[in-house]
């Protein structure tokens, strides 16, 4: 593949990127995980949000331009929508193994009796499914296509002031690095939770094959957001004792609190960007280091088998992300030599 073809790819998975990891609100997921219009209306919402990142394709190609957006924006709608059932669906049959295996609870904490990787694993085919849709609609509709007079002109007259061939490599670097950073950052990060902390309670209506017994009201947790990083704050049982997923994250016994989140999630995006910048540097014996470090941190810990699980699971997950990205990246960047 020539270089122009794949800083057009790379521009089309930037585009991808920000409607899925930056412009779709945590609005628009609850939308669209809910059922009957209100998920369809999650789900139009997002899809406006991706024909909005795609709309300069159109703007410079023409006809065959608008051609792909529609054809991009409406197959991204279905396959979210197969996710969104799919991923309700486990996670109701997860729920519903679970209360066969054991006896109903009140709450749960760690992974608990319903974990399943399914979610998980629906995240990543969600995004091959996305990133094949856009591969394969550019080849069908854009590869080998001329742009529109009017991006020929204003491209002539960009490159008649600059070097062509240090303007396309700057150019490449730069889309190719902040989409490693919106992967490393927000993506990873959504991974990460939905592997360790998929959904452990869904509505009745969604257990197959049974109504659901009532439960028993049950103080909630909050999820919020500062910036990039996500926590999770669980309010105090009744009796001051704190939750076990509070004590696996090291907040004292009198009194668990979110800081332990906020610290984790903000170490795991220090710990995946680092792990991306010494594979593109080539300092791939470093990672190790990286890895040792944050280990020797959270040493005492790995004695709660639920937290070194928990650890174990999150850490290989964040170092396969991290290299998995850098490695695409570093190809993607040879393409410059």
């Amino acid at each position: 593949m020539t270089s122009e073809g794949v800083l057009v790819l790379t521009w089309l998975l930037l585009a991808h990127l920000v409607a899925d990891f930056v412009f779709q609100t945590e609005g628009m997921v609850s939308d669209k995980f809910s059922a009957g219009r209100r998920g369809w209306r999650g789900l139009l919402a997002h899809g406006g949000a991706v024909a909005a990142c795609l709309l300069p394709v159109a703007a410079v190609y023409g006809g065959r331009g608008l051609a792909f957006l529609v054809a991009s924006t409406v197959g991204h709608v279905l396959i979210d929508s197969w996710k969104v059932r799919s991923t309700r669906h486990a996670e109701a049959e997860a729920l519903a193994e679970a209360r066969r295996r054991h006896e109903p609870t009140e709450s749960v904490d760690g992974l608990g009796p319903a974990w399943t990787p399914k979610p998980a694993a629906l995240f990543v085919a969600d995004q091959i499914a996305h990133t094949v849709l856009l591969a394969v609609a550019w080849l069908v509709l854009l590869a080998g296509q001329t742009p529109l007079d009017w991006f020929r002109d204003a491209a002539a007259s960009v490159l008649s002031r600059f070097d062509g061939d240090a303007l396309h490599g700057a150019t490449l670097i730069g889309v190719v690095l902040v989409s490693l950073v919106i992967v490393n950052v927000r993506a990873a990060a959504l991974f990460v939770d939905t592997l360790v902390h998929p959904r452990e309670s869904v509505s009745g209506g969604d257990l197959p094959g049974e109504p659901g017994p009532p439960r028993a009201a049950q103080p909630r947790g909050w999820r919020f957001q500062v910036g990039p990083v996500v926590g999770i704050a669980e309010p105090m049982p009744v009796g001051g004792i704190p939750t076990a997923a509070a004590a696996a994250a090291g907040a004292p016994r009198s009194e668990a609190h979110a800081s332990p989140a906020r610290i984790g999630a903000t170490i795991g995006v220090l710990e995946r960007l680092l792990i991306v910048a010494f594979v593109l540097t080539g300092s791939t014996a470093a990672i190790g280091f990286v890895v040792a470090a944050k280990t020797l941190a959270r040493f005492r810990q790995l004695d709660d088998r639920d937290f070194a699980e928990y650890y174990l699971l999150g850490t290989l997950a964040s170092v396969a992300i991290a290299l998995g990205s850098g490695l695409l990246a570093a190809a993607a960047l040879s393409t410059l030599n």
